[in-house]
């Protein structure tokens, strides 16, 4: 995964499909091109005279620290003198639309990109790695999936319906509560809650002794890709655990694979619908969305009616306000003790106490009192409409990916991501990571080969699995919080949940409007993002003709 500003969104998910969050980076401006020391250039696999590689790469990832990265330039260009390799680092805010302008503008400068939130750029404008996959990377002398935990990263080659790969996602990250055990003894709590009901009988107690009960962000970004659209997607996953046997690969469809005669539905399984167990058909989920089939129906739907209200709910113990706070601002007020939980990811671990000592973080000169924090897992709700307990997001995240130019310059780019995924260069990558002042890591790393120091390896092993609901095309994913990602769409879905929490909309109106939203951006969603037509869900079984 890309080094996360602890309070800047993710992904994710998904984002269309996946999840990202960021760590804080202290600059925004460009670096000067990695200079090698001495002692490197002897340390160069490669002499200057020998090295075929020169050009320029430009690391401008989302929210990511430009004191690991250019850790990680120095390492690259020790062994490639003739590279220069500029780390200018973005911010999250106005991310998606600073990508866009780069293609706006004509030729695009930028080179190493956060690719999730322009999935619809996918297929022209980004480079494709699954060609390279094969061929040998030359700092393990072995095929460049050979260091890869392909299974771990979701990516399952045979599989019909991955046209192309543009992203490499190569941490882990799974999304828990943090709570501040502190106000937790100070409101009468004696243990993290377990189901939805604890956690709000929890927060009105955290409310009645004078604190924020939780803390998340509430702009628009937040609400698509960030915090608040991690909620919207997690929510509805255990209403509708049984989406798999609508939308799932017949004998005779395109993407139907041998693993698919043996699959049986278990709700017992928390991995059950994974796509490494089961292959799920895109074309029949938008059937399904489009003929408003079982969960992919929300007007009327009596499930997606208690998964908004039980939302509702939930945010009603947020700040006064939150609507529009960002989530920088949403996270000083936990790591300012005013607010009791939040939404984090096991990079927190690390990073909280260094976030507890920075004067800017916190507004404070010198920093705040550190607080004993700890975590839980995602409450499950419960009733007669809830399928199974909660997942959460647990998932291989960083959404690595390069802007399309010439051949030369893609030879560069992937020679210096294979350098990055080998264990010689995710070994600097870890070292800056525990070495900086702005970052940490957020999970295991997706990569073969890889020696994670002890006191790592403990921490994450601590955080106990129950499995993953993204990447996945379940009615959450593909609903909860705009179609499928289709900006129009999720600029619609921002206007009416924001009704909606305010009370200017009731649920049921609410849904009315929000379905009627989708049946009318369908059609444009296909044509955008797929280059489909709604013709084509009339034969799920056939693989769509290419169109340009």
């Amino acid at each position: 995964m890309q080094v996360k500003k602890v309070m800047s969104t993710v992904l994710t998910l998904a984002i269309a499909l996946g999840i990202t969050g960021c760590t804080k980076s202290t600059s925004q401006t460009e670096s000067p091109s990695a200079k090698p020391s001495e002692t490197q250039k002897a340390q160069a696999t490669m002499t200057p005279g020998a090295d075929p590689l020169k050009g320029t790469i430009r690391v401008n990832l989302r929210g990511a620290s430009a004191e690991v990265w250019n850790k990680v330039a120095e390492s690259y260009t020790a062994m490639h003198p003739n590279v220069k390799v500029i780390v200018d680092v973005k911010p999250a805010q106005g991310y998606r639309e600073w990508v866009q302008a780069q293609f706006a503008a004509g030729k695009p400068e930028a080179d190493f990109i956060t690719t999730n939130e322009n999935g619809e750029l996918a297929k022209d404008k980004f480079v494709d790695f699954k060609p390279y996959l094969e061929k040998v990377n030359p700092y393990t002398g072995k095929s460049w999936k050979d260091g890869l935990n392909l299974e771990g990263m979701g990516i399952n080659l045979e599989d019909p319906q991955l046209d192309q790969l543009t992203s490499l996602n190569v941490e882990s990250v799974q999304i828990l509560w943090m709570y501040n055990k502190e106000i937790f003894q100070k409101a009468g709590i004696s243990a993290p809650p377990k189901t939805f009901n604890e956690l709000m009988t929890a927060f009105q107690k955290i409310k009645d002794a004078g604190y924020t009960p939780f803390t998340i962000g509430g702009n628009a970004l937040s609400l698509w890709s960030g915090q608040a659209g991690w909620l919207m997607r997690i929510f509805p996953d255990q209403y509708f655990r049984d989406y798999i046997k609508l939308i799932r690969s017949q004998n005779g469809d395109y993407t139907y694979l041998p693993k698919d005669d043996t699959w049986k539905f278990d709700l017992k399984d928390p991995y059950n619908d994974a796509r490494a167990k089961v292959s799920p058909n895109e074309l029949r989920m938008l059937k399904a969305v489009r003929d408003k089939e079982g969960p992919y129906k929300i007007e009327g739907n009596p499930a997606w009616r208690e998964v908004y209200e039980n939302l509702k709910k939930l945010f009603g113990y947020a700040p006064q306000g939150f609507m529009g706070m960002s989530e920088d601002q949403a996270y000083k007020l936990f790591l300012t003790g005013k607010a009791a939980t939040m939404l984090a990811q096991p990079s927190s671990y690390w990073q909280l106490p260094k976030d507890f000592k920075d004067a800017e973080k916190t507004g404070e000169s010198s920093g705040v009192k550190p607080f004993e924090f700890g975590y839980y897992n995602m409450p499950s709700i419960e009733g007669p409409l809830v399928q199974a307990p909660a997942r959460t997001i647990h998932v291989s995240t960083g959404f690595y990916g390069f802007v399309k130019k010439d051949a030369e310059q893609t030879a560069l780019d992937i020679d210096f991501m294979m350098y990055f995924t080998s264990p010689k260069g995710f070994k600097v990558y870890m070292e800056a990571m525990q070495n900086s002042k702005d970052a940490a890591m957020s999970g295991s790393p997706m990569l073969n080969n890889i020696e994670l120091p002890d006191s790592m390896k403990k921490a994450f092993e601590s955080f106990s699995a129950i499995g993953n609901t993204e990447g996945l095309p379940s009615p959450g994913n593909v609903l909860a919080r705009g179609l499928y990602d289709y900006q129009p769409s999720v600029q619609s879905y921002v206007g009416l949940i924001s009704k909606y929490f305010s009370g200017q909309l009731s649920v049921d109106e609410f849904m009315k409007q929000y379905q009627a939203d989708i049946d009318s951006k369908l059609e444009a969603m296909l044509k955008e993002r797929k280059k489909w037509e709604v013709s084509d869900l009339d034969h799920p079984e056939r693989k769509p003709p290419v169109r340009q």
